[in-house]
C-alpha cells in the first residue's frame, strides 16, 4: 500500500507498507523531470501520438519536479512486479498514542503549546501499554494500573501489559519519544490526534528547540502538518467521523461519547480537574491516560474505520494522504481513463501562477429554530454522482454557460442538456459519466457480495448455537 512519494533533485523515493506491516522503500533515479504542457499545432516538439484531454496538441517540458499528473503517469509506468509490491493491501502495524499536558491558565492550546507535556501513553499492536512520565511510581502502583486496565476492559481481550518510564524533565521525555519510539511506528494514531496531540508536539518541539527533521527518515517534513515523510500519522476521530456508519446518531465526537456508544465502556471518572488529579493522585492520572489510548485501540478493532481509508488508497493507487480527497481521487480516475485513449492531462500555466480559489460545494438551507410536528428527512442514495450522471456533467462534455433567461429557448435544441443554472452539456456520454457508471455498477456488485457473506455468517452463527 502506497504511503508517500518524495521528489528530490535526482530521484523519486516511494514508501509503502510491506507484508509485515512495516514501511519499505523503493528509489527511482530520475535523469530529468518532464511534464506534459500545451503546445501549438505547428510546434516541432509536439507529440504526434498523444493529445490533451480536450484534443489540443501537447509536448514534454523539462521541470524541477513532476506535477501530480506526470507523477501518476510515472508510477503507472513502473514494472508490474514493482506495482504489485507497492500497491498490495497490507495493514500497517498501528500504535495508538495519547498525550496529557499541563494545565496552568485554562486548557492549553495546541497552536501555542505554552505548557509542558506531562505524559505519553503508547499502545502497541500486542496490547502493551507503555507510558512515559515525569514523576516517580512504585512497582506496586505500576502493577495496579495493569490490573485496573484489564478490569476496565473485562468484556474484551484484556491481557494488557503495562510498563512505565520516568524522565527527569520534559525535554528528555519528548526527545526520547521522537527519536526512540516514533521511528518504530509504521502508523501512529489517536483521538483528535492531528489537530491536538500532534500539533502540540510539533509546537512544543519549537519551544524546546528539538528539530523534527532529525527524526524524519529522509530528513523531510510534510509542509502542511510537519509530519515526517514516510511515517503514517492519522487522526482516528476524523476517520470515525467520515467513514463510520454504525453509530446512527452522532451526538458528539468526544471520546467519552463514542466509546460509550461503540464499546459500552467509558473514560475514567474522577472528581476535580485533571491538573488537580496530576498533583494529588499521579497513579490515577497515568491510569486515565492509559485508558484513553486503549479506548481508541478497541474502537479501531470494532469499527475498523482506518481500514476504509487504507482500502481506498489501495483501490485508487493513491498515496495514503491523498486518498481521502475526493478531488485527488477523481483526478486520478480521469487521468487513467484518458490514458487508455492515448490522451494526457497537460498544463498551460506554471505552478507558481495557480491561485487558491474556494467554491461553494452545495447550498445548505438553515432551519428555522422551533418545535415542529410531522417532520421528515430524506437521504438520496449517491446524490451527487447521480446528478452528474443524469445531466452528463463533466469537463469534456461542457459546452457553455448561458443566461438563465435563455434556458427555455435553448432546451428546444435536443442535442444538448441544459441545467437550471444555465450550464450546457453535450448529450454523448461523457468521460465522468462512464467512470461513475462503472464505479456505481461495481458498488452494487460488492454490496450484493457483502450481503451474501453476511447471510452465510448469520447461518453459521445459528448453526453453531444449535450444535452447542
Amino acid at each position: 500500500m502506497l504511503l508517500d512519494i518524495e521528489q528530490t533533485d535526482r530521484e523519486l523515493i516511494v514508501s509503502y507498507y510491506n507484508k509485515e506491516g512495516k514501511v519499505s522503500f523503493k528509489k527511482y533515479p530520475i535523469d530529468k523531470f518532464e511534464n506534459w504542457t500545451i503546445a501549438k499545432d505547428n510546434d516541432k516538439h509536439r507529440d504526434q501520438n498523444l493529445i490533451n484531454w480536450d484534443g489540443r496538441a501537447i509536448k514534454r517540458s523539462i521541470s524541477k519536479s513532476f506535477n501530480k499528473f506526470s507523477l501518476l503517469y510515472f508510477m503507472d509506468s513502473l514494472s508490474d512486479a514493482d506495482k504489485d509490491e507497492i500497491y498490495e493491501f497490507n495493514m500497517p502495524r498501528t500504535y495508538f498514542v495519547d498525550i496529557e499536558t499541563e494545565i496552568v491558565d485554562g486548557f492549553p492550546k495546541p497552536e501555542e503549546a505554552k505548557s509542558r507535556i506531562l505524559s505519553f501513553s503508547i499502545i502497541t499492536p500486542e496490547r502493551k501499554a507503555i507510558v512515559l512520565g515525569l514523576e516517580d511510581m512504585s512497582p506496586a502502583q505500576i502493577k495496579k494500573i495493569e490490573e485496573d486496565t484489564n478490569a476496565h476492559f473485562k468484556d474484551y481481550n484484556q491481557d494488557w501489559e503495562f510498563s512505565y518510564y520516568k524522565f527527569k524533565d520534559e525535554y528528555n521525555m519528548l526527545y526520547t519519544f521522537l527519536h526512540k519510539f516514533l521511528p518504530k511506528f509504521p502508523m501512529m494514531t489517536g483521538w483528535n490526534f492531528i489537530n491536538y496531540d500532534w500539533q502540540y508536539i510539533v509546537n512544543r518541539c519549537k519551544r524546546l528547540q528539538i528539530d523534527l527533521k532529525e527524526v524524519a527518515i529522509t530528513g523531510a517534513l510534510d509542509k502542511k502538518d510537519s509530519r515526517p515523510l514516510h511515517m503514517g500519522i492519522l487522526d482516528y476521530m476524523q476517520l470515525y467521523d467520515k467513514y463510520d456508519r454504525s453509530v446512527a446518531v452522532k451526538e458528539s465526537n468526544s471520546l467519552d461519547f463514542v466509546s460509550g456508544a461503540v464499546l459500552d465502556v467509558k473514560k475514567i471518572k474522577f472528581s476535580g480537574g485533571l491538573q488537580e488529579l496530576y498533583v494529588n493522585n499521579f497513579a490515577k492520572y497515568i491510569y486515565y491516560n492509559v485508558v484513553d489510548s486503549c479506548l481508541v485501540y478497541y474502537i479501531d478493532k470494532k469499527l475498523r474505520s482506518m481500514e476504509v481509508l487504507l482500502t481506498l488508497a489501495t483501490i485508487t493507487k493513491m498515496p495514503l494522504y491523498k486518498a481521502a480527497s475526493p478531488v485527488a481521487v477523481t483526478e486520478s480516475l480521469f487521468a487513467r481513463k484518458l490514458a487508455e485513449d492515448n490522451k494526457k492531462i497537460a498544463v498551460e500555466y506554471t505552478k507558481e501562477s495557480v491561485k487558491e480559489t474556494k467554491y461553494e460545494g452545495a447550498f445548505v438551507k438553515q432551519p428555522i429554530v422551533g418545535y415542529y410536528s410531522g417532520v421528515s428527512a430524506f437521504d438520496f442514495a449517491s446524490l451527487y454522482p447521480s446528478i452528474m450522471r443524469q445531466f452528463n456533467i463533466s469537463p469534456d462534455s461542457f459546452v457553455e454557460m448561458i443566461p438563465t433567461t435563455d434556458i427555455k429557448e435553448r432546451r428546444k435544441d435536443e442535442s444538448t442538456i441544459v441545467c437550471e443554472n444555465g450550464a450546457v452539456y453535450k448529450k454523448e456520454d461523457s468521460m465522468l459519466k462512464v467512470i461513475l457508471s462503472d464505479l456505481y455498477g461495481q458498488r452494487k456488485d460488492y454490496k450484493k457480495t457483502s450481503y451474501m457473506y453476511y447471510e452465510k455468517l448469520h447461518e453459521l452463527k445459528k448453526k453453531f448455537k444449535l450444535n452447542r
